[in-house]
């Protein structure tokens, strides 16, 4: 079967280091071009050493005419508000060559359709006010018809992500006042990037627990937006995040105040029936709770409910893998956007690490966590499952 012909724009950054390891592990995935403009002629294994003996190509400059003649999909793995522009250049091009080329954007630069949002919340102006309109938020527990036929495909932040598929059948289901909503998380060290600062650095962040951006983070808008569309009504967040001191993982709490009152199987009931066919979303029975550790190195997010009868508030918590998460589930894997092959189990070495890669449902496919173990690589066909 044919190989789906992949590129990265910003292929130094730490997310594109998690989804290099997930292109490299897929046997119908081929990795044609790495574009870096701060690693320009560098082997990709020696910015991502953990890469080595899985991917041996050298970054290149940006040339849009590239993308679009070797590329049926591009990830954009650059910073809020830097490419916006060349992202409409790029699609205008591959529509002028007549390209069916996708192109999934893991910034902000196109997850908010409202431009004048951008200047509030990101610091910019968005002058591609069609571009915002016609692109797709990538979230396919929400959008999974509308990304079948999406050019652009906007990846969700990491903290809308956790909130969104945490409170998502509630707002459908009309059963919560959405002007109430409270929202406290916590995320790994890994959210903060690359770059050194306050929320990465080690002295800053061991041993400790650091809100930042307190009903200022821009992915409170994010939440807004996607909540009053499954709503059909006006929602407001108020969003207070923390920095703790792991480096993968997410946490979130939600508060939410239901209309009247209930009890814990009818809540139940409406996630069943909300996540019907869903395979990445795990609900967890009565009185267990979601935590981080279980979700780590996969695309899975665990959903935990807690009801409180005597105050009518329902505690959401729901928990991720922040940087798994995005590149994977979110934006390589929604149906419909590639095609869709057998089922397969892979083992392989990366940075003398087991990657595991497994189907859990019909064509589907779960990254699992890294082992640490001394094997060589192994490549294994059909519907089972194994331990190792």
């Amino acid at each position: 079967m044919q190989k789906v012909r992949a590129g990265i724009v910003g292929a130094a950054s730490l997310l594109s280091s998690v989804l290099l390891r997930l292109l490299a592990l897929h046997r119908h995935v081929e990795i044609v071009l790495l574009v870096s403009e701060t690693k320009t002629g560098k082997k990709v294994e020696d910015v991502h050493r953990e890469l080595r003996g899985a991917i041996s190509k050298k970054l290149v400059p940006y040339n849009p005419h590239e993308i679009v003649e070797q590329c049926e999909v591009v990830f954009l793995c650059k910073s809020h508000g830097e490419f916006w522009k060349k992202t409409g250049e790029l699609i205008a091009l591959a529509k002028r060559m007549k390209s069916a080329l996708k192109v999934i954007d893991l910034s902000a630069d196109y997850r908010l359709h409202d431009p004048e949002l951008y200047p509030v919340w990101y610091g910019f102006e968005h002058k591609n006010a069609r571009l915002l309109r016609d692109a797709v938020y990538g979230l396919p527990e929400i959008h999974a018809r509308d990304i079948k036929e999406a050019e652009l495909v906007a990846n969700p932040g990491c903290y809308p992500t956790c909130v969104l598929l945490g409170a998502a059948p509630l707002f459908q289901a009309k059963v919560v006042d959405g002007t109430t909503l409270i929202v406290d998380a916590c995320s790994g060290v890994s959210g903060a990037g690359l770059r050194p600062n306050e929320r990465n650095l080690a002295m800053y962040t061991m041993e400790n627990i650091l809100p930042y951006r307190v009903a200022s983070h821009p992915h409170a808008a994010e939440m807004e937006q996607e909540l009053t569309h499954i709503a059909r009504e006006r929602i407001q967040v108020t969003f207070v995040p923390h920095v703790v001191s792991f480096k993968y993982g997410m946490l979130t709490n939600i508060y939410l105040r239901l209309k009247k009152r209930a009890d814990y199987k009818s809540v139940v009931k409406m996630y069943q029936k909300f996540y019907q066919g869903k395979d990445f979303i795990r609900l967890l029975p009565e009185g267990e709770y979601p935590q981080i550790r279980n979700v780590v190195g996969t695309n899975l997010c665990e959903i935990g409910l807690v009801y409180d009868q005597r105050t009518g508030i329902l505690i959401v918590m729901s928990v991720i893998d922040n940087l798994h998460t995005i590149p994977s589930s979110r934006s390589f894997f929604p149906r419909g956007l590639f095609r869709y092959f057998n089922f397969e189990l892979k083992v392989f070495v990366i940075g003398g690490k087991v990657n595991v890669i497994l189907p859990v449902h019909r064509d589907r496919y779960a990254f699992l966590r890294s082992f640490q173990r001394d094997i060589f690589r192994i490549e294994v066909k059909g519907n089972f499952l194994c331990s190792i």
